[in-house]
């Protein structure tokens, strides 16, 4: 019984079941080579611009170095008095960590003593060096103090950050920090929170405070094949410039901060002047916009580094990704989703429908789940996971589409079909030998039809009953279909009346093949016992053809099979009669 219920099942979504997992294998081959890439970051991009804005990080300060703060000094790169005059009022309000996002390989005098001393003394600055592509140098003071970090930020193929990168082993095997982490770091140390191995089976996974680190894979998420050179995680911004406290290196050089403002916190000096180039493009650097505002580095060094502090102390989530297994499943969920909603849509009176109406219910099939499989990736992305989107809803628009593509060659099929006997109904003769009439106009080919009736049918219903009645001719459509050749056209004409459409054939082989029909139907052996010609049912066969011309009807074909057909029955039925029409 459940095995009869479950065979129902299948054969009631059959469509469901053959499409889903074919569209689904598609979707997964062409996610496989980075075809939805681009647009998966697109939809990471629009999910980040419009989830809530989180609150500034209190744990963070920027020192902004604007166009202003130049014109103000009068001088680029900052002389090395202005900075180490900057750095001494920032270490003054005890700050956990500094982080200098300026490039100081070379004296910039006045002041290289100055500033020198003031590297030299104060323990918690990290200056910056650049190790990936050109290379620019650190401060050598800062370098053989072990106190520097990469400026370097990972770009995707878009030209967008994206992605943290937390440190990278260098050439002499020792392991750089990236300034944010470095950093970050610095100032967990106040609390007794460090890095530690995690007590999980995948590779690498470090833990630090509450959160725990996983590096970043070439396939992760969306991404295919990409760089993961370094230790590397998913970018979770906290937001833009305005998500942070800054305060300008003018106000800091003149004392027009607050006191105690940069107490116990991080403190990140860098430019903001566009004219200095130090800017990227990120997640809200929209290209809808007519002006994609770019990113200081400084601003996304501030926010990895707010992103590892609020890991680790307050559990804010990491981003997250699906295994390839579990994303392919997800792919094919959703190809089921559109496939099992469009063929339940599409299936309730489906041959009532028009062609109209099918379009209306595609797009309603398309845009319902659609919008479900949307909304649920953006909570899920508001809780930390970064889920596919475009590959998913590429997979269910197409499985609506491949299911309404059934469903219209089904409503089409159906409408050029006799419901009984599955051969081509009036309708669709009428305009099947139109067109074929006005073909053979062009080529000068002969057009035969062959009308055929089942002798004495009437007599053969009132003996044995319409069901019987109904089941004969359905056999007998289905002789004629065997009798006739793959380019003809079999008909049902009306009542118990058939006809055969037969393209460039002329008379004697239209008559060779009306007669093959009449072998074929008797051979069914279909007892008719109050038959007045046989002992079976037998078929009358009119043959009449034609070499159209502007001149010569479609109606007189038709006519003179009908003809023909009357003088088959004339001299006793079971047989066929062919007339040509002379021009």
């Amino acid at each position: 019984m459940i095995r009869v219920r479950i065979k129902q099942i299948i054969r009631q979504w059959q469509g469901v079941f053959v499409t889903a997992p074919a569209i689904a294998g598609l979707v997964v081959a062409g996610s496989l080579t980075g075809v939805f890439q681009q647009m998966e970051w697109s939809a990471f991009d629009l999910a980040l611009r419009q989830r809530p804005q989180e609150a500034p990080d209190p744990r963070l300060v920027i020192v902004t170095i604007s166009e202003s703060d130049i014109q103000r000094f009068k001088s680029w790169p900052l002389s090395d008095a202005i900075l180490a005059q900057t750095l001494k009022k920032i270490e003054q309000q005890k700050p956990r960590a500094i982080g200098l996002d300026l490039y100081r390989d070379l004296p910039v005098e006045p002041g290289y003593q100055q500033l020198a001393q003031v590297f030299q003394n104060t323990s918690i600055l990290f200056g910056i060096e650049k190790v990936i592509g050109n290379s620019v140098d650190a401060s050598p003071i800062l370098k053989q103090q072990n106190r520097v970090a990469l400026a370097d930020l990972i770009l995707d193929a878009d030209g967008k950050v994206r992605r943290a990168l937390l440190s990278v082993k260098l050439e002499n095997g020792q392991t750089r920090l990236s300034l944010g982490t470095a950093l970050a770091l610095k100032y967990l140390e106040a609390d007794g929170i460090g890095l530690q191995r995690a007590n999980r089976s995948t590779p690498n996974a470090l833990q630090l405070g509450k959160a725990t680190f996983i590096p970043f894979q070439e396939n992760d998420g969306s991404y295919v094949r990409a760089d993961n050179g370094g230790y590397q995680i998913l970018l979770n911004y906290r937001g833009e410039i305005k998500n942070f406290q800054t305060v300008s290196l003018s106000d800091v050089v003149e004392n027009r901060i607050p006191a105690g403002l940069m107490r116990d916190r991080i403190v990140l000096i860098g430019s903001t002047a566009e004219s200095l180039n130090d800017h990227f493009q990120t997640p809200y650097s929209s290209s809808l916009s007519s002006h994609p505002l770019p990113m200081p580095g400084v601003v996304i060094h501030a926010n990895i580094a707010s992103q590892i502090l609020s890991a680790a102390l307050n559990g804010r989530p990491l981003l997250q990704i699906l295994s390839d297994p579990q994303e392919w499943l997800w792919i094919l969920f959703w190809s089921f989703v559109g496939a099992s909603i469009g063929w339940k849509l599409l299936k309730k009176n489906p041959f009532r429908q028009n062609i109209v109406s099918l379009a209306i219910l595609t797009v309603v099939a398309i845009v319902l789940p659609g919008s479900v499989l949307v909304g649920l990736t953006y909570l899920a992305f508001l809780g930390g996971w970064w889920l596919p989107v475009i590959a998913p809803l590429v997979a269910m628009s197409l499985s609506v589409l491949m299911i309404q593509g059934y469903r219209t060659s089904e409503l089409q099929r159906q409408a050029s079909l006799d419901s009984l006997t599955q051969v081509a109904n009036r309708r669709y003769f009428n305009e099947y030998i139109e067109q074929q009439w006005y073909r053979q106009v062009e080529t000068k080919q002969p057009l035969s039809v062959i009308l055929c009736d089942v002798d004495h049918f009437k007599l053969y219903n009132d003996t044995y009953g319409h069901l019987a009645g109904d089941n004969c001719l359905q056999q007998v459509a289905k002789a004629l279909g065997r009798a006739v050749r793959s380019n003809d056209l079999v008909a049902r004409y009306g009542g118990e009346e058939f006809v055969i459409v037969l393209p460039n054939t002329n008379n004697e082989t239209a008559l060779q093949i009306a007669e093959r029909i009449n072998f074929q139907v008797s051979a069914l052996h279909i007892v008719h016992a109050k038959s007045l010609v046989s002992d079976r049912v037998t078929l009358s066969c009119g043959v009449a053809t034609i070499i159209p011309n502007f001149t010569s009807s479609l109606p007189k074909l038709i006519a003179t099979a009908d003809e023909a057909l009357y003088e088959a029955k004339q001299k006793g039925r079971n047989r066929a009669i062919g007339r040509s029409i002379m021009q």
